[in-house]
């Protein structure tokens, strides 16, 4: 049976219920006995936390039981915190908050007891003792390690800003320990108390989207809005904002956990606007402009397959008579596969043929596609290339308008045997395909958007005002 990773069932549980929200599990009988069936034992606690679990398992990313508040129970506390991670629906991760960190025989132990016994999918660490400390939790494929960067604590300013003007510790921790591990493999712990932290962070590891756990919104006075603005990598992800004592203490926790949930929502959107997700790197604006002149992007008035009228055409199959442009392209969407796990690459017949053997050769990866037409003749096959059943498949497209022609294209790949999570394209019109391949359970990932194309083709002057709001209306007319 292969088991979903950390990233696989976060991103998941993030697209699935739009929510950034990790719920922290922090029993406290002590200070909110009212929250407690007395007496406080296994079952009391149990109790607890599945309630919790049940009014939220729709409104959060993640999980996040407080291994010291089990532990101060002993035996009753530990029991409790099995049969509590136990309730979590196996769609959702599990991140233990225990910040290990020893010796590596000492670590390797504290790894095995947190992914063999307790079954948690991430787990927090100290950088201390260096790289042996942490290796241990990074052989475990799939699982992640978030490594304590900057905590959220009044004091933390003591250790973590210690050093030379300019180099502090924090950031010394930063740079080791990207060099340890994947961004699928090291997560960094910053608090949301300390923004400027969090936007040293994502200057620092600009090359890689990084995950980032910033306790500290609620309770500890973190500034939601700065958080989310330092926090949030250059595509508007990378972020997990854990809550505790300010929701799972609350009169009505489900409540205010979706009050939450829609503030953040509506804070990060004001971030970046209703249209404009996020800003454009460098490389992603030489992409649009290059795609512009090629005549891949045209506006005027055009009649789509569906015989409705659009402003805009896209025509990525000009790309093909370009080479430096479609190597380029490759490029873009070799960036995106980088922190996937897969074994081959699916092109969707016909105008991602070419753009999938480009990339294929980029990555060093095998393509097979599926067969429009299944041959009458010879094998008669329905998937072109070499596989085996069970084996992972990254879907890529040019484009993706509502997603139906993704889908179509999934279902052979399905139905050989193939296991598909990932859909990767050039181009998301944001006409909805996005959403539709989510309700199936597919991720999508995009080089560009196209608000990002308007925006950026109106900035350069090459498309009037008047033009971006056509296109704009005339999308959302057809939605």
């Amino acid at each position: 049976m292969t088991h979903q990773s950390f990233v696989d069932k976060l991103t998941g549980a993030i697209e699935r219920n739009h929510s950034l929200l990790c719920l922290g599990l922090d029993p406290d009988p002590r200070r909110f006995p009212g929250h407690f069936r007395q007496p406080v034992d296994a079952d009391s606690l149990v109790v607890w936390g599945t309630a919790l679990i049940e009014a939220s398992s729709d409104l959060v990313c993640c999980y996040k039981p407080n291994f010291a508040f089990y532990e101060q129970y002993g035996p009753a506390g530990l029991e409790a915190l099995r049969r509590t991670i136990a309730a979590v629906p196996d769609n959702i991760p599990i991140l233990l908050d225990a910040k290990r960190g020893d010796i590596d025989s000492t670590a390797a132990a504290y790894a095995r007891a947190a992914f063999e016994v307790w079954g948690a999918d991430a787990v927090t660490v100290n950088p201390y003792l260096g790289r042996d400390g942490v290796a241990p939790f990074l052989a475990y494929p799939g699982k992640m390690a978030f490594v304590l960067c900057y905590t959220s604590n009044p004091s933390a300013h003591e250790i973590q800003e210690f050093g030379p003007e300019g180099k502090p510790l924090f950031e010394h921790v930063l740079r080791q320990a990207q060099t340890w591990g994947s961004q699928t493999q090291i997560g960094f712990v910053v608090g949301a108390t300390q923004p400027h932290a969090l936007a040293r962070l994502r200057r620092l590891t600009s090359a890689e989207n990084y995950w980032v756990l910033a306790p500290g919104v609620g309770a500890q006075g973190g500034d939601l809005s700065a958080t989310l603005a330092a926090g949030l990598d250059r595509n508007g992800q990378g972020l997990i904002v854990p809550v505790s004592r300010s929701i799972i203490y609350a009169e009505d926790p489900r409540a205010a956990l979706l009050a939450l949930r829609e503030t953040v929502n509506w804070t990060k959107l004001d971030r970046t606007g209703p249209a404009q997700s996020p800003k454009v790197s460098d490389e992603q604006q030489a992409l649009i402009l290059g795609l512009h002149e090629l005549g891949c992007v045209q506006f005027g008035q055009f009649t789509l397959a569906s015989g409705q009228f659009s402003p805009i055409y896209l025509d990525l199959r000009r790309l093909i008579s370009h080479p430096g442009w479609l190597k380029r392209a490759a490029q873009a969407y070799a960036d995106l596969l980088r922190p996937l796990t897969f074994d081959h690459l699916a092109a969707v017949p016909y105008a991602a043929l070419p753009l999938g053997t480009a990339v294929a050769l980029t990555i060093s990866k095998s393509l097979l596609y599926p067969r429009k037409e299944v041959k009458s003749y010879g094998t008669g096959k329905t998937i072109e290339g070499v596989f085996q059943a069970g084996e992972l498949t990254v879907v890529l497209e040019d484009l993706v308008t509502s997603g139906g022609s993704v889908l179509k294209a999934i279902e052979p790949l399905k139905a050989a045997g193939l296991k598909v999570s990932d859909v990767v394209v050039l181009i998301d019109r944001e006409q909805g395909g996005r959403e539709a391949l989510a309700a199936q359970g597919y991720r999508l990932h995009a080089v560009l958007q196209l608000s990002q194309i308007l925006e950026t083709l109106h900035q350069a002057g090459r498309i009037s005002g008047e033009q971006v709001a056509q296109v704009k209306n005339s999308y959302q007319s057809m939605s």
